[in-house]
């Protein structure tokens, strides 16, 4: 098996293609953004009469000590504020509707994606990481939607009003603090390439971490069994001091960059104070239009503060979305894309088949004709291209040369995923999920029927031990059935190949779990059925041949019809 070590290269500064591709994610929803944004809009026009009415309590009202206009004016400035606050929660919901759906088709698309890539993809990927990618990447997404969405468009929208306002105020004043604004500007570009850098290695550290958590949790057993409990904590404590490290600087970092923004924008505001104090003083402008430009300059300031403060998010979603958009739209198909579906009934044939993982040839020159209603075995050492033989007739892999066909119609022309309902498969580790037995029997039945469950399992030899468990098939049995014996497990994977009634039966090493007298139950089970399926039986143990009808010897990548002898 070629194992292909993925390299961890640093990802553009901007890619254009992920960011279209982000787009898109909102495809059907535009609708609602536009909405949003005249709510946005909206938001920016209650701040106005707010402003015009601290100015005008201050230039008129208090000269002329009117407590009752006073009044007046404050319940207008506390219905003005609460309308703003029931709008901007009416669209924090719509917001979140929008960012949720869109990230709901994006993890949905992931999961689809993952089904169209072959197995090659697959056995040169780490399962861990792809697991970071599509559980934190998507959420590291989600957030950066949340911070474009909910906190930049809004934003930049009532920021420009804002800057309208402030430019109706005072001009002059508002002239100063535009040429103040590039400051902000080179600030935050300069920091964004310096964040960028960090975000990409603690992304890579914190994949490394997500990896060894699920490593201790999925080999606790042979971790004990080997003792090697402490050279594993300390491996994985080397990871985290890693992650330590990369996250305390990464957190450094976004820490200065927010301060040195609070300065900056602090800076800003005391100029705004000293030199609108100094108009007040000198009469160049009234009480009211400074006090209304501070408090407009201080809703700016919060808006400012707003986007600088998404940074982060946008910095570390940014890298995210690169990432997925490349799982995305990952070059690689599977080996099969026929569409022809045909009545199965465990006819196989492989002629002058060749298939090699990398440069040395694993398999050569096979040819096997499958019958139906026959037995057959394939017994090699192992290390022999036996599961091979398996993944080629599944249609896993495709032959370098040669043709593999199914009632005589070739596999390039048939729907693969449609045939292999017709096979029930057993391998060598057969994988049983946590949940119960039954659960485990009938996964991927559309149909369930307990009736036809029972039926299996008497067949396989499970349902006599099944039924002295306290819940019988309703018996929760661990992750990958770790509460269950290897022959319980081995039988419950048994039945659950033998529950679709197929046309064709492959046990891949049965004899791992099961001695010969359970195995000979099964196929004597197996030959008294109505409708009984073609066997394959592959194996390193000579004595499995003892149940076929047709023997096979693969060695050194050839196989030898034994029963010709």
């Amino acid at each position: 098996m070629n194992h292909k070590k993925v390299k961890n290269t640093k990802s553009p500064f901007f890619s254009k293609d992920a960011w279209m591709y982000f787009i898109g994610l909102f495809n059907g929803q535009y609708k609602k953004l536009i909405v949003s944004t005249f709510g946005s809009a909206l938001q920016a026009l209650l701040i106005i009469p707010v402003i015009l009415l601290i100015r005008f309590a201050f230039d008129e009202i208090l000269p002329q000590k009117d407590i009752k206009l006073l009044i007046y004016a404050g319940i207008a400035i506390l219905i003005l504020r609460l309308i703003n606050s029931l709008l901007a929660i009416w669209l924090r919901d719509v917001h979140l509707k929008i960012i949720n759906n869109s990230i709901f088709q994006l993890r949905n698309n992931l999961f689809a994606k993952l089904y169209t890539l072959s197995r090659n993809f697959h056995t040169s990927h780490d399962p861990k990481i792809l697991h970071t990618q599509i559980v934190v990447d998507t959420e590291r997404l989600s957030n950066m939607s949340n911070a474009i969405v909910s906190r930049i468009f809004p934003a930049l929208i009532i920021s420009l009003g804002l800057t309208v306002i402030l430019i109706f105020l005072n001009w002059q004043l508002m002239l100063i603090i535009l040429i103040l604004v590039p400051l902000l500007f080179l600030s935050n570009r300069y920091a964004g390439k310096i964040l960028k850098n960090r975000v990409f290695i603690f992304q890579r550290a914190f994949e490394t971490f997500s990896k060894g958590a699920f490593f201790i949790l999925r080999f606790m057993d042979l971790t004990v069994i080997q003792s090697n409990q402490q050279r594993e904590l300390e491996r994985q404590r080397k990871a985290l001091e890693d992650l330590q490290k990369k996250t305390n600087k990464m957190a450094i970092l976004y820490t200065i960059n927010s301060n040195v923004q609070n300065a900056l924008t602090g800076f800003i505001g005391i100029i705004i104070i000293i030199l609108g104090g100094m108009a007040v003083i000198t009469e160049k402008m009234t009480l009211g239009d400074f006090l209304s430009f501070y408090v407009a300059a201080g809703y700016l300031n919060g808006f400012v503060n707003s986007l600088t403060s998404s940074i982060p998010d946008i910095i570390s979603g940014n890298e995210s979305l690169i990432t997925l958009y490349k799982l995305a739209n990952a070059q690689d198909k599977l080996p099969y894309s026929g569409s022809k579906r045909i009545e199965f009934n465990g006819a196989i044939c492989l002629r002058s088949v060749g298939f090699k993982y990398t440069d040395q040839p694993v398999l050569e020159n096979i040819n096997l004709e499958i019958l139906p209603r026959t037995t057959y075995a394939i017994f090699g050492p192992n290390s022999a291209g036996k599961t091979t033989i398996i993944n080629l007739i599944l249609g896993f892999y495709k032959p370098d040369k040669g043709e593999i066909s199914a009632e005589g119609v070739l596999y390039e022309e048939l729907d693969l995923s449609f045939l292999r309902q017709s096979f029930g498969v057993v391998m060598q580790h057969a994988p049983l999920f946590s949940g119960t037995i039954k659960e485990n029997i009938l996964y991927g039945i559309e149909n369930q029927d307990d009736e036809q469950m029972i039926k299996a399992s008497e067949l396989a030899l499970a349902d006599h031990f099944i039924k002295k468990l306290p819940d019988g098939y309703e018996t929760e049995i661990g992750e990958e059935g770790v509460l269950l014996s290897g022959g319980e497990r081995q039988r419950i994977a048994i039945a659950r190949a033998l529950v679709r009634n197929p046309k064709m039966l492959i046990l891949d090493e049965p004899t791992n779990h099961l001695d010969q007298q359970v195995i000979k139950e099964i196929m004597a089970n197996l030959e008294n059925l109505v409708e009984r399926p073609t066997v394959l039986l592959i194996s390193h143990d000579m004595n499995v041949v003892n149940f076929a009808q047709k023997i096979y010897k693969l060695e050194n990548g050839c196989l030898k019809d034994l029963s010709l002898n």
